[in-house]
């Protein structure tokens, strides 16, 4: 089992026999230069052997941990060094625990998520290292196991809230000082609390997740075996997350509720509607939506039902990688996000994909409103006007029944 080094002895092991990487970005070079490694292939190295991972753990660890007088290595990153202390029974970062949870999401939308909190993981600890993480939320993590656990053992909706919380802390606009002291974090985890995973009153918390049982791994997230990268400890599939629809959400109300028959907000702020958006785009316009009181700001609410459905649209058919239809292709257009792709041809394009026969009862409305013969309030030909007719002048009840009659589509 290779402790150090483990990278350069799975590319020589490549360079042997490429078969391993099929499948991956870098199967057809390693093909490649197998032809050229064979005409003078290393067959032995020069390594340091001991007889059990107890022995070498001390080595290990000084190599990486401090600079060693000059003779260590590059300083291990947070999550290695969490999962170093891990292999000696010490507590890991909790959001080395998050991430080894979503380890198979290679969605865009989790990679932004990734990369906009590099860095800036030690202030995502201090959010779920606060007791009200566990207490409001219902979300226990152990920091010696990394098991992540939700107490009505819901693995879906407690990964949507995971995923809430961090899309919330990787927005532009999300500032430190918004969780710096034990008030402000409070107060911050308990606006996701409509969304905790909290066991109902009288039943025993439920057991979502097993420790980690991924395969031995060095500290830089290889397995000991020199082939695959560390997975998440989870059996189960994470969300897919889609920004605009990463999971099944409960089905659409029959009929509205009382609190909602009058809401003042462009869309409905809470309740039984509210939809799975995650995306930093998407979900800060999302809650734009929820926000936005339409009397007296009919105009922006009207240009934000459009853009959030052309957004979504657009954010589904590129993570789902939709083909572009032949008669657009004829006209070299090569992407979805191409300004000649009309609004009408992305809206069709997904309901295609999700609902090929064309028959889903839920896509009627969407359908009809994308006819160059409609003029509802909801029609895009209604929609379009908004920005580009002057004379067209939106109301408080036509911009909220805009956004009902296209939140099935949405969903």
């Amino acid at each position: 089992m290779v402790e150090e080094g483990n990278r350069r002895v799975t590319a020589l092991k490549l360079l042997e026999t490429p078969a391993p990487a099929d499948g991956t970005s870098v199967s057809r070079q390693f093909k490649r230069l197998a032809k050229i490694y064979a005409e003078n292939p290393i067959r032995e190295l020069e390594a340091r052997l001991f007889e059990t991972r107890d022995d070498v753990l001390p080595w290990k660890r000084r190599r990486h941990m401090t600079a060693g007088s000059g003779v260590g290595l590059a300083p291990w990153k947070p999550f290695a060094k969490g999962r170093a202390n891990r292999d000696i029974g010490l507590d890991a970062p909790r959001s080395l625990a998050v991430v080894e949870f979503f380890g198979d999401d290679k969605s865009d939308a989790w990679a932004e998520i990734l990369e906009a909190l590099d860095g800036r993981w030690t202030t995502v600890d201090r959010v779920l290292n606060a007791a009200p993480f566990k207490e409001t939320l219902g979300v226990v993590i152990d920091p010696k196991s990394s098991a992540i656990s939700f107490e009505n053992g819901d693995l879906k909706a407690g990964g949507e809230l995971l995923k809430r919380v961090l899309s919330t802390m990787a927005a532009p606009d999300f500032e430190f000082a918004d969780i710096e002291d034990k008030d402000d974090r409070k107060k911050f985890i308990d606006q996701f609390a409509d969304y905790n995973v909290r066991a109902k009153a009288g039943e025993a918390p439920q057991p979502s997740q097993a420790p980690n049982s991924a395969p031995s791994t060095s500290a830089d997230g290889y397995s000991t075996d020199g082939f695959t990268q560390r997975e998440a400890g989870s059996d189960q599939p994470p969300p897919d997350s889609s920004p605009s629809a990463t999971a099944e959400a409960p089905a659409t109300p029959s009929r509205r509720s009382s609190a909602d028959a009058n809401r003042k907000t462009l869309a409905p702020p809470d309740g039984p509607r509210l939809l799975p958006v995650q995306g930093i785009r998407l979900l800060p316009l999302y809650n734009e939506c929820r926000k936005l009181k339409v009397k007296g700001n009919e105009n922006a609410a009207a240009f934000l039902v459009r853009v959030f459905i052309e957004l979504s649209s657009e954010n589904y058919l590129q993570e789902k990688a939709v083909q572009l239809p032949r008669s657009l292709r004829e006209k070299s257009i090569t992407d979805w996000e191409d300004y000649k792709v009309k609004l009408s041809d992305k809206i069709a394009a997904v309901m295609l994909h999700i609902d090929p026969t064309k028959k889903a009862p839920v896509f009627v409305q969407a359908r009809h409103a994308i006819s160059k013969e409609s003029v509802g309030s909801f029609s895009i030909t209604m929609l379009h006007s908004y920005f580009h007719n002057r004379h067209v002048l939106p109301d408080e009840a036509t911009i909220k029944a805009s956004w009902d009659g296209w939140e099935a589509y949405l969903r």
